[in-house]
């Protein structure tokens, strides 16, 4: 029953997510909200047209006082007054995003008559709020939170802030095939979830929820959220988390956008997302090592390498790894990884409109306004030039190898459990190091001096192999 009750509150399109409170559930009696405060939300403030299905989100912090205070600090509270003060306040091409229900009967209209829907408020992303302050305890007209990107999407669009134009094209936008496969037979999530369910993330781990093996049993990919805005955004508060924001804004991060971890090879370590930024929170080891015979390193090791560090056998001693630990030089770039995979740029014109980043590919542009390289072309440069001589190490490696039926894991390819037991620990090594820096996968970008050890390591375990 858990299962079911969380699955109906989650999936995008076009169910919907939400944990509400009642006002009866903060000590207030009756089936109505309080009524609105005279002070500020009421029809001799610049509200005389305050009489529709939008009440304002003055009126909601009657109940939601605590949300409501974090939200007025951010620049969604403050919506209307960017426009006012670049003198678009009037421009129906913007208004509709910096008011609430703007075109709409009973949305905003002027500061004069519809003041308290001013800015982006809480009608904008939850809906209108009438009918649920006339009836709290009607569950079915409770407003609905919505954690799918479409909502941020509604006016974080086209090319003027093209967020969602480009996550959409991203890998974050749609949860794995084969994982999703998984959720939708009803296992798994507990094991994958946090970084490839969107719905999971936001019960477990933002909400601390426990959540069954079974919550997405049946549901179909397509309506499954990916890694959405909101997974990675707080949408009620500034928090601080972002490294060198833009003079007045804040990016609203739920994690740390830079972090320096002290680098160590032990699993428990390894597998912290607490010590990593905000792209480290899944981007990390799954704690396998390379005693380990099934399978090799999961795609998602970035931030370790990033570090200099791998995790070791408990069994072995975790201050002397495979590869002597090296914290990469990237890790100065100003904001980590956002630096290369989040470069943003401002809207020229038509021909030139604005780059949001969310795609999250490489842009060497990053790497000019760090400060870090000359120009992005030489960045370019040497960045393929880095990637050539890794690619060519790790052909190199795999022909020293031979074929993979007899070296490789198991579960792709390799010699089965009698075959695994046969192989000399320096094999086993190599291995791991050779798919550790594929998993990677910036073929020595994320950090050059690490990547090229554990090439030299390679190269020299081959040599005592005789291969």
């Amino acid at each position: 029953m858990q299962a079911n009750a969380n699955r109906a509150r989650l999936f995008r399109r076009p169910l919907l997510a939400g944990i509400f409170i009642l006002c009866a559930g903060l000590g207030m009696s009756g089936t109505e909200c309080p009524p609105a405060d005279n002070n500020n939300n009421s029809n001799t403030n610049g509200d005389t047209g305050l009489t529709g299905k939008y009440i304002g989100s003055e009126r909601c912090s009657q109940c939601h006082s605590s949300v409501h205070a974090t939200w007025s600090n951010t620049l969604h509270a403050t919506a209307l007054e960017t426009l006012e003060a670049i003198g678009q306040d009037k421009n129906a091409d913007c208004i509709g995003c910096h008011t609430v229900g703007f075109g709409e009967a009973g949305g905003f209209v002027d500061r004069a008559t519809t003041n308290a829907l001013a800015g982006v408020g809480c009608e904008s992303c939850h809906g209108p709020g009438k009918d649920h302050v006339e009836n709290v305890q009607d569950e079915s007209l409770r407003p609905p939170k919505n954690i799918a990107s479409s909502v941020c999407g509604a006016c974080h669009t086209g090319s003027h802030h093209p967020n969602f134009d480009d996550w959409e094209t991203s890998g974050h936008a749609m949860v794995t095939e084969h994982v999703a496969d998984a959720f939708t037979a009803g296992t798994q999530p507990n094991s994958c979830g946090r970084c490839h369910s969107g719905d999971f993330f936001y019960l477990a781990i933002l909400n601390t929820e426990t959540v069954e093996d079974n919550f997405l049993e049946g549901v179909a990919r397509e309506d499954m959220n990916g890694i959405t805005c909101a997974v990675c955004h707080n949408p009620h508060a500034q928090t601080g988390n972002a490294a060198t924001p833009e003079e007045g804004r804040d990016y609203q991060l739920r994690f740390p956008q830079i972090a320096n971890p002290t680098p160590t090879n032990t699993i428990s370590a390894a597998t912290d997302s607490a010590r990593f930024n905000l792209c480290g929170q899944c981007h990390h080891s799954r704690g396998r090592t390379w005693t380990d015979t099934s399978r090799g390193p999961h795609h998602s090791v970035q931030s370790n390498v990033y570090a200099g560090e791998m995790p070791m056998p408990e069994t072995d001693v975790p201050t002397d790894p495979l590869v002597p630990s090296r914290i990469s030089v990237h890790s100065l770039a100003p904001e980590q990884c956002s630096t290369c995979h989040l470069y943003r740029q401002d809207f020229m014109d038509e021909r030139a409109p604005a780059i949001s980043g969310h795609t999250f590919a490489v842009n060497t542009g990053g790497c000019a306004t760090s400060g870090c390289h000359p120009n992005a072309g030489q960045a370019t440069v040497a960045l393929t030039t880095l990637q050539a001589e890794i690619e060519g190490d790790l052909a190199a490696i795999a022909m020293r190898l031979g074929d993979i039926s007899t070296w490789g894991y198991s579960s792709e390819g390799g010699p089965d459990a009698m075959g695994q037991a046969a192989l000399s620990d320096n094999i086993k090594k190599i291995r791991f190091l050779y798919n550790y820096v594929l998993s990677d996968g910036s073929l020595g970008v994320h950090n050059p001096d690490y990547i090229r050890s554990i090439m030299d390591e390679c190269e020299s375990l081959l040599d005592d192999e005789g291969l």
